[in-house]
């Protein structure tokens, strides 16, 4: 099992739904996770719909000197389990200081039920104990920030912290730095500032920033409220017209991307994943176009490969690509411009129809 730690010196970057978005996002990809709430504010509990009580939690754990979650762990959807959290969290402070070998807490904790799945998902808190014991179980560390210069200042403490935290017990150190990911949250839409706090980052931690930006959009917290992960919200909610939401949902799904690549979990190029990724029977081939388009660049195909993965022809791909394509005027418009009534009758089926030029 892997252990990916999301964790923030400062408080409202949206960690605690960054966490709850890329387990989602895991879990849809077959893996088997498991959200473990370390936050004594229990945000990812509840976006998870877990009870926020005492006593059915992490804090049930740490105060078992068994350290067995398994009494507690809760099914939240298919693939997806949670450890959730309470503000009684609160109280575990002082019995991990107390205890030797209390910043193994979690990697114990986790250990009990680590032949049970392929990811642990650790929404970090804020208090010592509770991050000391986080940077000890991780194999990977998430970072977020937004795009404001504050917060961006301390975009990379918590891999100092791990690094220091490991290196007080003796614990491998090396391999987090590559294996670790920052991502950026942007406040606004197309804001000045917001550009340049991110050009800073990227000029300052190279490699270590995902190239993706979480977009502002106010649909996020909409689908923490109602519960949903921004993808279902957008699947129940949505509409095509709604770019930022789309953007958003893109974005999760890109950095969990990005994670798992990192950890050596290659995206499985068979043409069997690819097609399952695009309804081919949606009326709408601007959605069938935007589905490739978003495989395309995931995956990293060329016209090409993407041709022979779809069982298609190259003149198909790049013409189905055409639809939807943005227009200078800036309106969605079809671009395709068939040079033959064949080829038309390739995209569209029997139905002819005629393009105004």
């Amino acid at each position: 099992m892997r252990v990916l730690a999301v964790a923030a010196n400062k408080g409202g970057v949206g960690k605690s739904t960054l966490a709850f978005q890329v387990a989602a996002e895991m879990a849809l990809r077959g893996l088997r996770v498991l959200a473990v709430d370390a936050d004594k504010q229990a945000d990812l509990t509840r976006y998870a719909r877990g009870p926020r009580l005492a006593g059915v939690g992490l804090d049930a754990v740490i105060a078992d000197p068994s350290l067995d979650p398994r009494p507690y762990i809760g099914p939240v959807a298919e693939n997806l389990d949670l450890l959730g959290s309470s503000p009684r969290l609160a109280d575990a402070d002082e019995v991990l200081r107390a205890t030797e070998g209390g910043r193994f807490f979690l990697r114990r904790c986790l250990g009990v039920v680590a032949a049970g799945y392929d990811w642990a998902v650790i929404d970090t808190g804020h208090s010592e104990p509770i991050i000391a014991g986080a940077m000890v179980a991780a194999d990977l560390l998430l970072m977020p920030t937004t795009a404001s210069a504050p917060d961006a200042r301390h975009a990379a403490d918590m891999l100092q912290v791990a690094t220091r935290v490991r290196r007080e017990l003796g614990l491998e150190t090396d391999g987090l730095l590559p294996r670790s990911l920052i991502t950026i949250w942007r406040r606004q839409h197309n804001g000045v500032a917001d550009a340049e706090v991110i050009e800073n980052l990227r000029a300052r931690f190279g490699d270590l920033v995902c190239p993706v930006i979480i977009p502002h959009s106010s649909r996020i917290s909409e689908a923490n409220d109602q519960r949903l992960t921004v993808r279902q919200h957008a699947e129940m909610f949505g509409s095509t017209r709604d770019r930022p939401l789309r953007a958003a949902v893109e974005a999760y799904s890109t950095i969990t991307d990005h994670i798992l690549a990192r950890a050596g979990f290659g995206i499985d190029p068979s043409r069997s994943a690819v097609l399952a990724e695009i309804d081919f029977d949606e009326p709408d081939l601007t959605q069938v176009a935007a589905a490739i388009r978003r495989v395309k660049a995931r995956r990293g195909l060329d016209d090409d490969q993407l041709a022979e993965v779809l069982g298609r022809s190259v003149d198909w791909v790049r013409h189905t690509l055409a639809f939807g394509a943005r227009h200078p005027e800036g309106e969605d418009r079809l671009t395709i411009r068939p040079g033959s009534r064949s080829t038309t009758r390739e995209l569209v089926g029997s139905r002819v129809r005629r393009w105004r030029h």
